[in-house]
């Protein structure tokens, strides 16, 4: 069976490694294709897929969104996508414009309590990245105020804690008309994340469906087969393709491999690819 991922993350966003060293890794794991899912932003798909055709790896062009869904946020996730559509683009500049004012706000918050963080120097240490909050995570770690990135967010830069700031979300009809005019496919990611009742899953795919959306993430990095399983049969019931992902970021989330999740359990058929660019 041939394996693929369809969820990961570089340089270009808050992953640890280059568009290029992701298709090089891809190829050394034996996958037969990868997505480039960078937050907010498709600057690093071109450069993947110059790589994949040099070593055979097929690389899907993708982007992951961030969708407001009352008062909190579902990921959505593209594929397929022009990373030059115009339309993409401009709402693109204007969310990475938001992401820098939200990032001010939150480097004053932690300065007020002595915790400097320079945006400017953010942005010139990762040059080409959309700046968010996992790069704040980092220097948290470096500066010895967080064991970890996840620690970092837990108790400091999660929604509720005292250094996060709110930035605007596209709706999910946005996000899914910005996807389907940019020639891709919407995709609700690792739906478990959001821990929402059985009432507020179906809540929310009912209204997925309704814009467009036409897949959602069954096999995700921590997925069980239990889980993966009753996911299978949510994307059944709503007529969605399901896809699947490690959600890889490399060294920023070293619990994570690419391929295969946490601890080997994720295994997603090149077959869930094939289905869904035919919707």
């Amino acid at each position: 069976m041939k394996k693929i991922d369809l969820h990961t993350h570089t340089d270009i966003s808050d992953g640890s490694e280059t568009p290029e060293a992701a298709v090089c890794l891809a190829k050394s794991l034996g996958l037969a294709a990868i997505a480039v899912t960078d937050h907010d932003t498709a600057a690093g798909v071109k450069r993947a897929k110059a790589e994949g055709e040099k070593c055979g790896v097929e690389v899907v062009s993708g982007i992951e969104l961030g969708c407001g869904w009352h008062g909190s946020e579902v990921h959505m996730l593209g594929y397929g996508v022009d990373p030059d559509d115009r339309g993409l683009a401009s709402v693109l500049d204007r969310i990475v414009r938001d992401r820098h004012e939200r990032n001010v706000k939150m480097a004053k918050l932690l300065s007020d309590d002595g915790i400097e963080i320079d945006v400017a120097e953010l942005e010139r240490r990762h040059p080409g990245s959309v700046i968010g909050r996992p790069h704040f995570a980092l220097c948290l770690v470096e500066a010895g105020i967080a064991e970890s990135v996840k620690d970092a967010f837990n108790r400091f830069l999660d929604p509720g804690r005292k250094y996060y700031v709110r930035r605007h979300f596209l709706s999910l009809e946005e996000g899914a008309e910005l996807i389907i005019a940019a020639g891709g496919r919407p995709v609700i990611a690792h739906p478990l994340q959001y821990k929402l009742s059985d009432e507020g899953m179906t809540e929310l795919l009912e209204k997925a469906v309704s814009v467009g959306v036409c897949g959602l993430e069954c096999r995700y990095s921590g997925y069980g087969e239990e889980t993966v399983q009753r996911l299978l049969k949510l994307a059944a019931d709503y007529g969605l393709c399901p896809t699947g992902g490690s959600d890889w970021h490399g060294s920023h989330k070293p619990h994570i491999s690419m391929g295969s999740g946490e601890h080997g359990e994720l295994c997603v058929p090149y077959d869930y690819l094939e289905a869904l660019m035919k919707r």
